[in-house]
Formats: structure tokens, C-alpha cells, sequence
């Protein structure tokens, strides 16, 4: 028999139970040489993906000698013992692969990704470049020159020129305080000594693990790896990080940079954030999502749709081996930037000062609970949080309780992060743009330190 009653569509339907969504299984197992191998079997296409990780990355740079771990990882494909640059780029193009070294604040990661009929290849270019890998002086002049007029064509931009002066405040003293890609300063001066210095205190298998995903056998994979990468050894163990996390500003401080014809000015508001281990990274997570993390956030619906300030406007914690920032970011018109700064203030107060309402965290959870599949849909993207629980020492398990963990947060919750790890009243604001017409209006939140481009202070005449 039909049901006839009409729908009342001023009901809001009850969410049902969360559907199952199981994080997909892994397999760890360890070469001859020591490297720890994490596989994510998957046969749905004919693809495989390698990543190895080693830790040390550009926070483990010299001091004043910013960019050596991004120049060793731009480096490891420009030639080997057996291969030149162009040779290695022929290899992987010809099976139609992708070959890709990166450096992070913690990590410098090797990726490469082959049909699974040519993972020999993959293999074997990986075992060269960690291998044989020799640095080659032409190719360090030809980087050397492309990137000083990267680090120039950056300082045109309003949003480098904020992050460099709000890095150099929160941390300052600090290795998070440095330059990923080095300074004019710092490249000019780098020499081959440098780059193959720390590939060798850092590129050794007690200092890596290696994560593949899709068409493999784990067992197969390691029996390939171990013939490929006997030879890949080195003394010592796992590389300790030798730096702890910045220390909090007392007081809330301000930072300008003057860039030339600016009508917008650059924003970057924050302080010193978690570390990715924290324990309330989950609540923490759902607390900026509330604040800035999507398009309904508080601080994005004040600024773009409320006043007007803005095209688009979020908050981030980027969470590192040790406390990375908290920030939010934007960029607004000049003439409103003390009052889109008001603005931003009074959103970080607000939210630990009241409670958040259950139905705006309700919508938060949902739209958190409710993407996360979407964040697992490749084996490639499982590998990578595989990566995360090995990189940061999280749980085995973290990733399957993960949905679980937020759909149980509450208000309270919220409320208790948020004046815990949010501080409104130790603040770092950085601005880039029009200093002349700013600097008045910006001088009201705290004292006003001005840079040039480089990052240091400018000394200005005290006023008599």
C-alpha cells in the first residue's frame, strides 16, 4: 500500500548512522639494508606508486644556509653515475611514469609512479638516484641561476612577501624561520660541499621508509626492493630532531613590508600552532574548520560576504614535526586593511570566548565526515596517510577511528581547544602592501617592526 502523506520539507530529516567506511589495510615489512616498507595492495587498475621518505627536510637545513635540502632534492635527478639528467628523464618518460623529488619542512620525498609492468624501471631508477646520485657542478650553476630569479620574481608577489615576514616574527631564532628555497644570500654562497654534506648525514635507509600503493604483491616488492637497494646502506640510526618548537610572542606585534604600486595588502594573522602528534589534532582540526577551513566559515562569511573585504579568506594550523603556525589569510583592499585585521581579531576572541552552537558544529562534522572518503578514493592517497602515522608516530589505527573521533566531539570540546591552544592576546600580524598608507592603523594592534625584502629589519630613526 502507498504512503500518500505529503512531505513537510520544513522538517529537517534526522542524519541517519554513519555509513561504513573502513580505512583500507596495509602491510610494513623491513629490507636487508634496514628500510622500513609500507604497501597498500590494490589491483582495481594497473598502476603502482612509490614514495620514500627521508627524514630531513629544509628544517634541517645549516644554519644561514637555507635551501641546501630543496637543492639536494632538485638535484637527485640532474645526474648519476650510469645516467645524466637528460637520460633520466628519457627513462621514466618512456614508460609514461612520473619521477618527482620535493623537500618539506620534515621530509625530502622520492616519488614515482609506473604502469605496474614497468615497476622494474621505477625500481631501478630509484635505486640510482639514492645511490649514485653525483651533484653535478653545471647542474648546480644552472639551478643556482634559475632559482635567484625564482627568489626575485617571489618578492613581487604580496602573499611571499607576507609569509616571509610572518615566519621571520613567530619564528624567529627558529630553523620554521628560514627560507624553504634559500635567500639570494644563502644560494649565491652554496657550494657542492653543502649539497653532498647532507644527502650523506641524511639519505640512509635507518633514516627513511619507503610506502607503495596499487597493483603489488608486498612480499614481491620487497624481494625486488632487496635486490635493487643491497648496496644502499650507511652507519647510524634515525636522524633526531635536534630542535624543539618556538616560543610564543608575550605580546601581540606587528610586521610590514612595503611592496612597490600595492593597492591590496597581504595578511597573515596567527601564532605558534601543534605539532602534527598533538593529541587534539581532530578537535583542533574541527575548531578551524569552524573558524577559517571552508567556504561557510566564520571568518570567511565576515570578510567576503559580510563586509566585503575580501574574494576569500581561511585559517590553517600547518602542522609539523614540531609546532608549525596558526594563521589566518588574506588579502584585502588597502584602504580596509586595519578594519579587516578588527575583524579577524574579533573572530579568533569570539570563538574562545563563547561556545560554538551545536548545529554550526553539526555542519562542520558533517562536511569533515563526509569528505574523508572522498580523501581515500586512490591508493595513492591511502599511502600518503599511511606516510602521515610513520612520518609523526601516530596510532596504527588512526586513520580508521579518525571518523569515528569527530563524530563525537562536542561543543565542550571545542570550547576547551580553543582556549587552550588559540591566543588572542599573543598574536603576530604581517602585512604586505602599501606600508605609508597602513602603517598609521596598524601601529594600534601592537609595535610595528618594518622589513625589506630580505627579511631584515629596517632601522628607522627613533622619533624625538
Amino acid at each position: 500500500m502507498t504512503d500518500h502523506t505529503p512531505l513537510d520539507r520544513s522538517i529537517v530529516p534526522k542524519p541517519g548512522p554513519l555509513p561504513k567506511v573502513s580505512f583500507p589495510s596495509f602491510e610494513d615489512g623491513l629490507l636487508n639494508n634496514g628500510l622500513q616498507v609500507w604497501t597498500v595492495q590494490n589491483n582495481e587498475q594497473p598502476i603502482v606508486s612509490l614514495s620514500l621518505y627521508v627524514r630531513g627536510g629544509t628544517a634541517f637545513d645549516p644554519r644561514h644556509k637555507e635551501g641546501v635540502a630543496s637543492s639536494v632534492a632538485e638535484l637527485m635527478t640532474k645526474g648519476t653515475k650510469r645516467r645524466s639528467a637528460t637520460e633520466i628523464a628519457e627513462a621514466i618518460d618512456f614508460v609514461g611514469g612520473s619521477l618527482n623529488v620535493s623537500a618539506g619542512w620534515d621530509a625530502l620525498t622520492i616519488h614515482i609512479s609506473v604502469l605496474s609492468k614497468y615497476l622494474d624501471v621505477a625500481i631501478d631508477l630509484l635505486s640510482d638516484i639514492l645511490q649514485n646520485s653525483t651533484f653535478p657542478e653545471e647542474e648546480l650553476e644552472r639551478m643556482r641561476l634559475q632559482r635567484l630569479a625564482s627568489i626575485r620574481q617571489a618578492k613581487a608577489d604580496a602573499g611571499f612577501l607576507a609569509d616571509l615576514v610572518f615566519s621571520k616574527l613567530v619564528f624567529s631564532g627558529h630553523p620554521y624561520g628560514q627560507q624553504p628555497i634559500g635567500t639570494e644570500h644563502s644560494i649565491r654562497a652554496m657550494q657542492r660541499e653543502d649539497i653532498i654534506s647532507f644527502a650523506q648525514q641524511f639519505l640512509r635507509p635507518a633514516n627513511s621508509f619507503l610506502t607503495a600503493a596499487g597493483a603489488i604483491r608486498p612480499d614481491e616488492l620487497r624481494n625486488a626492493l632487496d635486490r635493487s637497494l643491497n648496496g644502499w646502506s650507511g652507519a647510524g640510526s634515525e636522524v633526531v630532531m635536534s630542535y624543539g618548537d618556538a616560543d610564543l610572542s608575550a605580546h601581540t606585534q606587528v610586521g610590514l613590508i612595503h611592496r612597490e604600486g600595492a593597492v591590496q595588502s597581504a595578511l597573515r594573522v596567527g601564532h605558534i600552532g601543534i605539532a602534527r602528534n598533538t593529541p587534539d589534532f581532530i578537535a583542533l582540526s574541527a575548531l578551524n574548520m569552524l573558524l577559517g577551513g571552508y567556504f561557510n566559515s566564520r571568518i570567511n562569511l565576515n570578510l567576503r560576504e559580510k563586509n566585503g573585504y575580501t574574494y576569500g579568506a581561511r585559517s590553517f594550523f600547518d602542522t609539523r614535526m614540531a609546532a608549525g603556525p596558526f594563521a589566518v589569510s588574506t588579502e584585502v583592499r588597502t584602504e580596509v586593511t586595519v578594519r579587516a585585521v578588527e575583524e579577524i581579531l574579533s573572530e579568533i576572541a569570539r570563538i574562545v570566548a563563547e561556545p560554538v552552537r551545536e548545529e554550526e558544529l553539526r555542519m562542520v562534522k558533517d562536511y569533515m565526515i563526509g569528505s574523508f572518503p572522498l580523501q581515500i578514493e586512490t591508493p595513492q592517497q591511502v599511502a600518503g596517510r599511511v606516510a602521515t602515522i610513520v612520518l609523526y608516530g601516530l596510532e596504527r589505527d588512526y586513520w580508521d577511528t579518525y571518523r569515528e573521533k569527530l563524530s563525537a566531539l562536542t561543543s565542550v570540546d571545542l570550547y576547551r581547544v580553543a582556549r587552550e591552544y588559540l591566543h588572542p592576546n599573543e598574536l603576530t600580524i604581517a602585512a604586505s602592501g602599501n606600508v605609508q598608507a597602513i602603517e598609521e592603523g596598524m601601529g594600534e594592534f601592537g609595535d610595528v617592526t618594518v622589513f625589506n625584502d630580505e627579511g631584515s629589519v629596517i632601522e628607522r630613526p627613533v622619533a624625538i
